[in-house]
Order: C-alpha cells, then sequence, then structure tokens
C-alpha cells in the first residue's frame, strides 16, 4: 500500500468523524425529575410561534437556579397580548432536573414534557403547540402551556 493511500484513507476518515451528527435530542429526553407518563394534556393546540414566545417570555425570568439550593422562586408566567394562552412555570430546588440552567433549557421543558409527551396522546399538527401542564415529581416543578391570558 503506497503511503499516499494511507494518508487519504486517514484523512477521510477524520474529516468523516468531525461530520458526523452527534444527535441533536434536547438533554431533557435524559431529565428524571419530570416523566413522560404523567401529566395532563387538553387536546388542543396553539400557533406554535406564539407558544414559544410566550414560553421564553416565561423561562426569562428565572434567571438562575443550582440544583439542590432553596431558592423560593415565585410562579411566573409568560403572556402576550391579543394571544388567548399563557405560559406558567414554577421551578422547584432540584431546577427541574435541568443541571445547567438556561433560557433554552427551560424552553426545551416545555417542549418535551408539554408538546412532545402529548403529542403522543393527540395528534401532531405542523406549526402548532399541545396545550398541556406537568409538575415534576422530584420537586414540584411546574411547566403550562394553557388557556388564558
Amino acid at each position: 500500500m503506497r503511503l499516499s493511500t494511507i494518508f487519504t484513507t486517514l484523512i477521510v476518515s477524520v474529516s468523516a468523524l468531525t461530520i458526523t451528527p452527534r444527535g441533536n435530542a434536547p438533554k431533557s429526553h435524559d431529565n428524571t425529575c419530570f416523566s413522560m407518563e404523567k401529566g395532563v394534556c387538553m387536546g388542543y393546540n396553539a400557533d406554535a410561534a406564539n407558544a414559544t414566545t410566550i414560553i421564553k417570555l416565561a423561562c426569562e425570568q428565572v434567571t438562575s437556579c443550582t440544583p439542590g439550593v432553596v431558592g423560593n422562586r415565585p410562579r411566573v408566567t409568560g403572556k402576550t397580548l391579543g394571544f388567548p394562552y399563557t405560559a406558567t412555570l414554577y421551578v422547584g430546588d432540584q431546577c427541574g432536573g435541568t443541571e445547567t440552567w438556561s433560557t433554552e433549557a427551560c424552553v426545551d421543558l416545555f417542549n418535551v414534557f408539554v408538546e412532545e409527551r402529548c403529542e403522543k396522546q393527540f395528534p401532531h399538527v405542523e406549526g402548532m403547540f399541545q396545550l398541556g401542564y406537568q409538575t415534576a415529581p422530584c420537586d414540584g416543578s411546574f411547566v403550562s402551556f394553557n388557556f388564558g391570558g
């Protein structure tokens, strides 16, 4: 085998490793604080773009959380004028099972434990977000996207 063939094979192999997808599944799938078997799904849905906006508004109100630190964090809501739904969030002392708190991690809790979980009970509608809520058994954290606004 020629040396140039070996180098070419090596370069192609390394290139393949660097562009192989690593999987973009949300970290919440590893979350043991919430449960994919618990919670309530309403069987209704709302515009996903507006839902994401108000979920993010709620999540941005909780700027930090450190697992195990007692916080007495208030229940917060995200709303917007003209959209008759509300995102409600309470973050417990285990940060809802999120290791590193961020707005993105918070939005992910809604996406997995409301949207994805409820899509297992009710059919997916493109561009829509499922209505539902869940309380985490581990620390009482609560995520809800529901009627009211």
